[in-house]
Order: C-alpha cells, then sequence, then structure tokens
C-alpha cells in the first residue's frame, strides 16, 4: 500500500485500527493524533463524547445502540498506537473513552490517565464472556477500569502449498527453517515478534532477566539471516504472502480471511508452542464530565448486533458470548471461531506487559542492526 492508497483508504473509512499505526511506521513516520475525516465523526456535535483509539471504529454499524439513544454518533480521534496516544493524554488531551490492549492498561492507570467504570451501569454486563471479565488487567484495588470489547491471536500464516509439512505440524520454528532462507517475515514489534523469539528460546516472552534477553537475542540472530524482513504492514506481509515472495510470516488471524477470500492456499497456525491472544478494550478516561455517556459508548459497543458485526466484518473474537449466539457456524469456522470462544481463549498464550521493556527495546534495535 503506497501513501496515496493510504490516504484515500484513511478518508474512506477503509482501514483497520492497526493498518494506520502499520503504514505509518512503515514510512517511517511519527504517528500523531489524528480526527477523523469520515461522514460518520463529521455528523457527531461537539456535545458527544469521544472515542480515542484504533482505527476503523466509526463504523455506525458499531454504534446503533448509541445512536437510537440519541440521534448521533459519538465522536471519533485516532491514535497512531497506544504509546502515541498516551503521550497524547499525558500532554492534555481528554477524550472521553480509551482503547488499551491488555497488555498496555496498566501503564495507562499507572499514568493516571484512567478513571474507573460502574458495571451496574452497563445492561450488557451479564453477557461478557466470564474468562475475560477475569484478565487481572480489568480490577484495580476493587474497582473496575477496563471492559473487554475484542480479542485476536498472533500467529504464523502460511501457504499450505508451499510448506505443506508444516500442515500437521505447525509451530513457530517455520521461521527459522533453512530451506526459506529469505521467504518468512517477521513483526517489527516487541509483543509480536521478539515475544516469539523468546518462546522459541523457551524463555518467558515477556517478562526478561539478564540472562533471557540474551537467549533471545541469539534466537533472534539466528533468525534474521532467514527474514525477507521485519515489518509492521500487513498490507505488505499479505501481499508477500499472496505472491508466493514469502512463505510464512507472522500476522493477525484477520490476514487470513482476506486471503483466503482471494482462493488463496493459507492456514492461520495453531502453533504447538501456542499462539499468542491480545484482548482490547475501553477505559473511562479519568475526571470525563461525560462519566454516563461514556458508560452508554461502552453498552453500545456491547450491543449484541456491534459484537456480531465484528465478528462477521473485521473477523475478530469479541468479549461477549451472546454474539457468538447470533453468528451461524459455518461463518465462525471460516473464520477460525466456534460458538464456544473459551476454546481458543484457553489456548493462547495471553500477552502481558514487555519487562524491562527499555532493555529488551535496546536489545532488538541492536538485533535490527546488525550488532
Amino acid at each position: 500500500m503506497n501513501i496515496h492508497d493510504f490516504s484515500d483508504r484513511l478518508r474512506a473509512g477503509a482501514l483497520t485500527r492497526r493498518e494506520v499505526a502499520q503504514m505509518l511506521a512503515s514510512l517511517g513516520v511519527v504517528a500523531t493524533v489524528m480526527p477523523l475525516a469520515s461522514r460518520q465523526a463529521a455528523a457527531a456535535a461537539d456535545d458527544q463524547p469521544m472515542y480515542f483509539g484504533w482505527s476503523g471504529y466509526d463504523d455506525p454499524a458499531l454504534w446503533v445502540a448509541y445512536q437510537e439513544a440519541h440521534g448521533e454518533l459519538p465522536r471519533f480521534t485516532l491514535w497512531g498506537d497506544e504509546e502515541e496516544g498516551l503521550a497524547k493524554m499525558i500532554a492534555g488531551f481528554k477524550p472521553d473513552i480509551v482503547f488499551p490492549c491488555n497488555y498496555k492498561v496498566d501503564k495507562w492507570w499507572q499514568a493516571g490517565v484512567l478513571g474507573t467504570i460502574d458495571t451496574s451501569k452497563l445492561t450488557h454486563w451479564d453477557e461478557v464472556i466470564p474468562s475475560l471479565k477475569e484478565l487481572e488487567v480489568g480490577v484495580v484495588d476493587g474497582q473496575r477500569i477496563w471492559v473487554p470489547i475484542d480479542w485476536g491471536q498472533t500467529s504464523v500464516l502460511y501457504r499450505t502449498d508451499l510448506a505443506p509439512e508444516y500442515v500437521d505440524n505447525e509451530t513457530y520454528a517455520i521461521l527459522w527453517d533453512p530451506k526459506f532462507q529469505g521467504r518468512v517475515a517477521m513483526f517489527d514489534s516487541l509483543i509480536d515478534g521478539v515475544a516469539i523469539a523468546a518462546i522459541m528460546a523457551g524463555v518467558d516472552p515477556f517478562t526478561y532477566t539478564e540472562e533471557t534477553i540474551e537467549k533471545t537475542r541469539a534466537k533472534l540472530k539466528e533468525l534474521v539471516p532467514n527474514l525477507l524482513y521485519f515489518s509492521n504492514d500487513v498490507t505488505s506481509l499479505e501481499q508477500g504472502l499472496a505472491s508466493g515472495e514469502l512463505v510464512a510470516a507472522t500476522t493477525w488471524n484477520e490476514s487470513v480471511t482476506r486471503l483466503k477470500q482471494q482462493g488463496l492456499p493459507v492456514k492461520f497456525m495453531n502453533p504447538k508452542e501456542g499462539a499468542m491472544t491480545w484482548v482490547c478494550g475501553f477505559s473511562i478516561v479519568k475526571d470525563t464530565p461525560l462519566y454516563d455517556q461514556a458508560h452508554e459508548m461502552i453498552d453500545a459497543m456491547l450491543d449484541p448486533r456491534s459484537r456480531a458485526w465484528e465478528i462477521e466484518n473485521f473477523g475478530y473474537g469479541v468479549s461477549t458470548f451472546t454474539a457468538f449466539e447470533m453468528v451461524d457456524e459455518a461463518t465462525l469456522s471460516e473464520l477460525g471461531l466456534t460458538k464456544n470462544p473459551d476454546d481458543l481463549l484457553g489456548s493462547g498464550i495471553f500477552q502481558a506487559p514487555i519487562t524491562p521493556e527499555p532493555e529488551v527495546e535496546a536489545m532488538f534495535a541492536e538485533v535490527k542492526a546488525g550488532l
């Protein structure tokens, strides 16, 4: 995707929440907070609460309940990624709802930008999958600070025709297979890239010591000769797999849906080491003057119509069991989901904050620099 395609798709509201961050990173651009220039955002009145988060979530289909109640949509502002979003808020930007993922919630709480949530104000709270309610990041000192909204996985997407020997032996080791030298790719990311190398090195992928950082470094250096590139541009990864230039690449589960729609022989791995699971959710901003409306925004996103639409159109898992009941078995199967989402949620490795993040980031930078 070039810069002109990116601009056109952004204006059309056709980019997913992660594609914006990926494209900015691939262009070497420092992400800034961007207001949505879509017809949906333009229609929102200034007195409506503001969503601040990943792109793609301004579609009216996700906000039916809110629009029914108010006759208008909320306002929407995008971040490039969570780090940029947090920096903007620390600098004084004040939205009403934010959309961090589970591995960043504690950092946001410690930064003092999140408020508390009163679940008695949420009519759909009882529909949230119990295992997601129980995630530790959602509660601090007995107070709810985060409500899960959707989830997905980080794993390896591969061409089954080019690597048939891995169909019944799914493992991250495909990335290190010497016969695929120059034909694999990995996310340029700590949480979605370095963590896989740590898993393959046999160490904790989220909490590191000096010793485990060095073990992960060694595994990454072993991988580098096999890589065509590190990249956060999902479009490039998908195009590489579609053309056969890539045999395998780390992706999220949304990519398999798009490539299968093109009739390509691809499979999203359930690696024996475990796919990594991320969960993203809503938090209310501390001291928002629109506290009740912020709860209405959360409730609208938990509405079964919103959650079912996201399953069918984004291909992600969602946080409410009622949504899965609304989607037919064939569609769920095609997306790699089931009526019992705990089947997948229980089999993955839940992503957690990277610690110590600066030291791991420095090591990764050195590996990419050839040091």
